[in-house]
């Protein structure tokens, strides 16, 4: 079978995903805003019917992403390969770690569906991130194979340009920077290599992360290679952060802390999560830190003035 052929195939399941995603955006916009029985109840802080309307701009956003990247695979240009790898990236990143986290969660028991049935819906779940999982690897393999290259006919990228890849990394750190200084004025609390930080040194602690996530930002979209270096050790650190943070002695407990000393409107009319299988998900998430380790280190050329 000839690359180009698997190449278009995977443009096309890319636009039939890319479609399914709007049409479930579509689904959420309609039932958000026609069905009643979606107010949230009077102790809830969060308007259910706003939280469906944001889920429904993102995922529109995924698939405008996803169609414009299939079309740009249909004409030979050399960015929407690296687009499909990094749709493969993300598939395999979160197929994986989902397919992982399943195993480690336990459904409630209820009385009204039979074990039987519980244990067919696990194996449907793993099947389905499974099947994300498989797609993923296969887009890496096939994007990243020289004859893939060749069919691009990618050209090369004038001195001085930024790879898309190390662009989304530096947006990314930027928007964490956002995230983190939200949680500072808040006074999030929060685990560091198996501290518990609340109040005043919780303001302190993300006000130090806003900090490395703006100079690392940007950094990276100015192509500084003391920021990439910095960025390397940054999701390294955060990596063994997570494992640290599961293997340590005490996980449940700290756990327990940090959903008590949430704010108050974060918990109001809210029942505390159960914590089983949450160490299972934060180890398969850290897989998650190590994309763009990877991605670092291969473009390293383009940080050479």
């Amino acid at each position: 079978m000839h690359k180009w052929i698997g190449i278009r195939v995977s443009a096309v399941l890319t636009v039939l995903g890319s479609i399914t995603t709007l049409l479930f955006a579509g689904l959420m916009l309609w039932t958000g805003f026609h069905a009643s029985q979606l107010e949230a109840p009077a102790e809830s802080p969060f308007p259910i019917k706003g939280m469906m309307v944001a889920l429904a701009v993102f995922f529109v956003a995924l698939s405008v992403w996803g169609i414009s990247t299939a079309m740009g695979v249909f004409r030979h240009r050399g960015w929407a390969r690296l687009s499909m790898v990094i749709f493969a990236v993300l598939l395999v990143g979160m197929g994986g770690s989902a397919l992982l986290g399943i195993l480690f969660i336990r459904f409630p028991e209820t009385g009204n569906v039979p074990p039987q049935m519980m244990q067919n819906i696990r194996v449907g779940i793993a099947a389905f991130y499974g099947a994300m999982a498989v797609i993923g690897a296969w887009w890496l393999l096939l994007f990243n194979a020289s004859p893939t290259k060749q069919y691009f006919a990618e050209q090369p990228a004038a001195p001085g340009a930024r790879p898309l890849s190390i662009g989304i990394i530096g947006w990314y750190l930027l928007l964490c920077a956002l995230g983190t200084a939200t949680a500072a004025i808040l006074r999030v609390p929060g685990i560091f290599f198996g501290l518990v930080f609340t109040g005043w040194t919780a303001l302190a602690v993300y006000t130090a992360f806003t900090a490395v996530n703006i100079y690392l930002g940007t950094g990276l979209l100015h192509l500084q290679e003391s920021a990439r270096v910095a960025s390397i050790v940054y999701f390294g650190v955060m990596a063994v952060n997570s494992v640290a943070m599961v293997m340590l002695p005490g996980f449940d407990d700290r756990m327990r802390i940090v959903q008590q000393a949430m704010p108050s409107f974060l918990r109001a009319g809210q029942t505390p999560p159960a914590l089983e299988g949450t160490g299972g998900f934060m180890l398969a998430g850290t897989l998650l830190l190590v994309v763009p380790i990877w991605f670092l280190v291969r473009r390293r050329a383009a940080f050479q003035r």
